[in-house]
């Protein structure tokens, strides 16, 4: 049995991570360790957080989708190909890991908020929408369901970075097939630590139960009129912390 302030603890930290996790991505950098300070192992924890995660994207997908800041059907086929990755990646991380994959991440992170700042004439294949792109962007939709499937810790950077060159829509629109797709990938996810008995429902439910009332904040500010602009402030402060978290902790 936890002490009672464990619970409204994780809430807070659910709170700031749906909000940010919304906005920009990095939102478990902060409930890992929270978890983790409870008292659940890395994997426990890791899995435990999912439950957070699929509700928060869900919640925030609905509500983009409602504005019509995605195109469903683009999201979806993307989203079906981080599936195997995502599964892949969940049952790895029970057994791997490695501080030199945290540097390397560090790298990718910083190398992707410079790029939010690039204007978007720098960038090839704008049309909107289209339905025919490089050969190279579906592979990538594996590659990143796997590392979100493994520890899902700046995914949401990753995703940006990777869609951006490819949507003529605004950052928020991008934010919005980003949260789609980690919405439809972190379900099985979810499964797979449940199967392998990873997952404190309680705890989780607790970081869970403060994402919802984060993402539903950041969804309604996502859809301002600065939206975009509070889109780059949040990823911008998130990554340098989380580079600092990652490359000197």
């Amino acid at each position: 049995m936890h002490h009672w302030w464990v619970y409204p603890l994780l809430f807070g930290g659910g709170l700031v991570a749906g909000f940010v996790n919304v906005l920009a991505g990095a939102g478990s950098a902060l409930t890992l360790p929270l978890l983790i300070f409870t008292g659940l192992s890395p994997g426990m924890a890791n899995g435990s957080n999912r439950i957070g995660i699929l509700l928060a994207n869900i919640l925030a997908s609905r509500n983009f989708l409602k504005n019509g800041l995605m195109e469903p059907r683009f999201a979806g086929k993307l989203a079906l190909w981080t599936l195997p990755g995502a599964i892949i990646g969940a049952w790895s991380s029970i057994h791997l890991g490695g501080v030199l994959f945290q540097k390397i991440l560090v790298l990718v992170l910083l190398f992707s908020g410079v790029t939010l700042y690039l204007p978007k004439s720098r960038y090839r294949y704008l049309q909107r929408f289209p339905q025919k792109h490089p050969y190279f962007l579906y592979p990538s939709m594996l590659i990143l369901g796997f590392y979100g499937g493994f520890v899902q810790a700046g995914i949401g950077f990753l995703f940006i970075f990777v869609l951006r060159p490819f949507l003529s829509v605004s950052l928020a629109g991008i934010n919005a097939h980003k949260t789609f797709i980690i919405a439809i990938y972190t379900l099985p996810v979810l499964l797979v630590f449940a199967f392998l008995h990873e997952v404190d429902w309680l705890l989780g439910g607790c970081v869970a139960a403060g994402s919802l009332v984060g993402a539903q904040l950041s969804s309604r500010l996502t859809l301002s009129s600065n939206g975009e602009k509070w889109i780059k402030v949040v990823i911008t402060l998130v990554i340098i912390l989380m580079a600092i978290r990652l490359w000197f902790f």
